[in-house]
């Protein structure tokens, strides 16, 4: 009989990125929480040494311990910061996956926690408003990452509409404007250096998503280019003893055919009903045709 961690063990393996990371996120956390609990029966301040894994607002702090911007994503300070969080990351990682890669989506989430890191670092020492909390000030947890990611969805795919709780139906753009609106006006709160590392987030995914969107729009316009301008070919050669030319490899044209003609056909179903008409094998055959 399998045992448990072998079924955890298999699930982590056969998950996406998002999965993974809500596994190494929940790993940490257990151990967090481990340590703490044997700190306080052993007597021993754990807080002195969970310090060095968050991210300090104070510039003299973050010298000494320059990992915090990168560990502070990993750290969460309750359960429930914890579950919302992989909540988040789960459901709109799934939405993320679904139009880029792994590689993008590790890049934008390590760069949006980054940028949200340096946002509220900046953000404490610069505004009068947080002097007082500057000295004692630390940031945890993946909320800029994950609104990174959830920011370049909505700036890549606007329109898509997805089911919320309570709300309903809901268009991406308007989720981002509210979630971006929200943070404003929680700049004064209880939790303005969180609303701060957000908004750094935020305005990564939002570059993030011009960019990936651009570099489809553009890669859409060199394949109509190309199958509007698109003329048979054929390779030949010279045989040095004959003066004739023969076809270097039929299957080969015949293959790149049959491809350009179902391009012309995707490109033709995306000009009369849009990208969403478009099946999840049609989307995988562009983007890979696009390479």
């Amino acid at each position: 009989m399998t045992s448990f961690w072998d079924n955890l063990r298999r699930r982590y393996l056969q998950g996406n990125i998002a999965v993974k990371l809500i596994y190494v996120n929940v790993a940490v956390y257990l151990l967090q929480a481990l340590f703490l609990t044997l700190c306080r029966l052993l007597g021993l301040n754990a807080g002195l040494w969970l310090l060095w894994l968050e991210l300090p607002a104070q510039w003299s702090d973050f010298i000494v311990r320059p990992w915090s911007l990168l560990t502070y994503m990993f750290m969460h300070g309750s359960l429930m910061h914890l579950f919302f969080n992989m909540l988040w990351l789960y459901v709109f990682g799934r939405y993320f996956l679904q139009k880029f890669d792994t590689r993008q989506f590790l890049a934008v989430y390590l760069a949006g926690g980054l940028t949200g890191g340096i946002f509220y670092m900046v953000g404490y020492n610069v505004f009068p408003y947080y002097a007082p909390y500057l000295s004692t000030a630390l940031l945890s947890g993946a909320s800029a990452a994950i609104l990174a990611i959830t920011l370049t969805v909505a700036v890549y795919r606007p329109e898509e509409e997805l089911m919320l709780m309570f709300l309903g139906r809901l268009k991406m753009k308007w989720l981002a404007v509210i979630m971006i609106v929200i943070d404003l006006l929680s700049l004064t709160g209880g939790n303005g250096g969180g609303s701060l590392a957000h908004l750094g987030g935020a305005v990564l995914g939002i570059l993030a998503g011009l960019y990936l969107k651009s570099r489809w729009q553009g890669r859409l316009h060199i394949d109509r280019k190309r199958s509007t301008g698109r003329q048979a070919r054929t390779r030949k050669y010279h045989r040095s003893t004959e003066e004739r030319t023969v076809d270097i490899d039929q299957a080969y044209r015949d293959r790149r055919r049959r491809e350009e003609d179902r391009r012309d056909a995707i490109l033709d179903k995306i000009k009369a009903s849009g990208y969403d008409s478009l099946t999840a094998e049609e989307k995988k055959f562009l983007f890979d045709s696009g390479k």
